[in-house]
Protein backbone atom coordinates (compact mmCIF):
# COMPACT_ATOMS: atom_id res chain seq x y z
CA UNK A 1 0.00 0.00 0.00
CA UNK A 2 2.34 2.45 1.10
CA UNK A 3 6.15 2.55 1.43
CA UNK A 4 6.29 4.53 4.66
CA UNK A 5 6.85 2.23 7.90
CA UNK A 6 5.41 4.84 10.40
CA UNK A 7 2.56 4.45 8.26
CA UNK A 8 2.27 0.37 8.56
CA UNK A 9 2.75 0.86 11.96
CA UNK A 10 -0.21 3.64 12.45
CA UNK A 11 -2.63 1.16 10.40
CA UNK A 12 -1.19 -2.20 12.51
CA UNK A 13 -2.05 -0.55 15.67
CA UNK A 14 -4.92 1.26 14.75
CA UNK A 15 -6.68 -1.62 13.00
CA UNK A 16 -5.97 -4.15 15.86
CA UNK A 17 -6.87 -1.48 18.73
CA UNK A 18 -10.05 -0.06 17.01
CA UNK A 19 -11.75 -3.68 16.74
CA UNK A 20 -10.66 -4.20 20.59
CA UNK A 21 -11.82 -1.13 21.79
CA UNK A 22 -15.20 -1.00 19.84
CA UNK A 23 -16.20 -4.21 21.89
CA UNK A 24 -14.55 -2.66 25.06
CA UNK A 25 -17.46 0.05 23.77
CA UNK A 26 -20.45 -1.75 22.90
CA UNK A 27 -19.97 -3.81 26.27
CA UNK A 28 -19.53 -1.09 28.69
CA UNK A 29 -22.00 0.92 26.78
CA UNK A 30 -19.64 4.13 26.40
CA UNK A 31 -20.55 5.88 23.17
CA UNK A 32 -19.04 9.43 23.05
CA UNK A 33 -22.14 10.79 22.10
CA UNK A 34 -25.83 9.49 21.54
CA UNK A 35 -27.90 10.25 18.20
CA UNK A 36 -31.70 10.77 18.24
CA UNK A 37 -32.72 11.14 14.64
CA UNK A 38 -36.15 11.61 14.89
CA UNK A 39 -35.77 14.45 16.89
CA UNK A 40 -32.39 15.74 15.20
CA UNK A 41 -30.87 16.02 18.38
CA UNK A 42 -27.28 14.71 19.20
CA UNK A 43 -26.18 14.58 23.16
CA UNK A 44 -22.58 14.28 24.33
CA UNK A 45 -22.39 10.67 25.89
CA UNK A 46 -24.59 7.56 25.93
CA UNK A 47 -28.39 8.51 26.35
CA UNK A 48 -30.91 5.99 27.20
CA UNK A 49 -34.56 7.42 26.87
CA UNK A 50 -35.78 5.64 29.41
CA UNK A 51 -33.33 7.48 31.65
CA UNK A 52 -35.38 11.00 31.46
CA UNK A 53 -38.41 9.88 30.57
CA UNK A 54 -41.30 7.39 29.78
CA UNK A 55 -40.12 3.79 28.47
CA UNK A 56 -42.77 4.29 25.56
CA UNK A 57 -40.30 7.21 24.59
CA UNK A 58 -37.60 4.68 22.89
CA UNK A 59 -40.44 4.00 20.03
CA UNK A 60 -40.93 7.56 19.74
CA UNK A 61 -37.92 8.57 19.54
CA UNK A 62 -35.09 5.93 18.99
CA UNK A 63 -31.54 6.17 19.86
CA UNK A 64 -28.69 5.19 17.72
CA UNK A 65 -25.33 4.63 19.92
CA UNK A 66 -23.49 2.91 17.04
CA UNK A 67 -21.90 6.59 16.13
CA UNK A 68 -20.67 7.15 19.20
CA UNK A 69 -19.43 3.73 19.87
CA UNK A 70 -17.29 4.16 17.01
CA UNK A 71 -16.12 7.69 17.43
CA UNK A 72 -14.77 6.40 21.20
CA UNK A 73 -13.10 3.23 19.66
CA UNK A 74 -11.91 5.24 16.82
CA UNK A 75 -10.25 7.97 19.35
CA UNK A 76 -8.90 5.26 21.39
CA UNK A 77 -7.13 3.87 18.15
CA UNK A 78 -6.20 6.91 17.37
CA UNK A 79 -4.12 7.78 20.24
CA UNK A 80 -2.15 3.97 20.00
CA UNK A 81 -1.78 4.47 16.56
CA UNK A 82 0.11 7.72 16.81
CA UNK A 83 2.05 6.29 19.42
CA UNK A 84 3.11 3.36 17.52
CA UNK A 85 4.51 5.45 14.56
CA UNK A 86 6.90 7.15 17.42
CA UNK A 87 8.18 3.61 18.32
CA UNK A 88 11.31 2.33 16.36
CA UNK A 89 11.10 -0.20 13.48
CA UNK A 90 12.99 -2.76 15.55
CA UNK A 91 10.34 -2.76 18.93
CA UNK A 92 7.11 -3.39 16.47
CA UNK A 93 9.04 -6.56 14.16
CA UNK A 94 7.82 -8.62 17.34
CA UNK A 95 4.71 -8.26 16.56
CA UNK A 96 2.82 -11.18 14.60
CA UNK A 97 1.26 -9.80 11.22
CA UNK A 98 -2.06 -12.14 11.40
CA UNK A 99 -3.09 -10.21 14.22
CA UNK A 100 -4.59 -7.82 11.68
CA UNK A 101 -7.29 -10.53 11.03
CA UNK A 102 -7.48 -12.66 14.04
CA UNK A 103 -8.34 -9.46 16.77
CA UNK A 104 -10.74 -8.03 14.04
CA UNK A 105 -12.60 -11.35 12.89
CA UNK A 106 -12.32 -12.35 16.99
CA UNK A 107 -14.23 -8.93 17.49
CA UNK A 108 -16.75 -9.29 15.25
CA UNK A 109 -17.88 -12.83 17.43
CA UNK A 110 -17.80 -10.80 20.12
CA UNK A 111 -20.09 -8.01 18.79
CA UNK A 112 -22.70 -10.31 17.62
CA UNK A 113 -22.37 -12.58 20.29
CA UNK A 114 -22.97 -9.09 22.73
CA UNK A 115 -26.15 -7.86 20.48
CA UNK A 116 -28.06 -10.95 20.62
CA UNK A 117 -29.87 -9.75 23.20
CA UNK A 118 -31.21 -6.84 21.29
CA UNK A 119 -33.02 -9.29 18.73
CA UNK A 120 -33.88 -11.75 21.41
CA UNK A 121 -32.62 -14.76 19.98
Amino acid sequence: MTSSASFRRFGFAFGTTFAVLYVVAVAKDMALFTVFPSLGVVLAGTHHTRDVADPAMGFLAPAIYWYGWAATAALGASTFGFVATLLPGRWTRAFWRGWVWLVPALSMIACVYLTLPWFRL
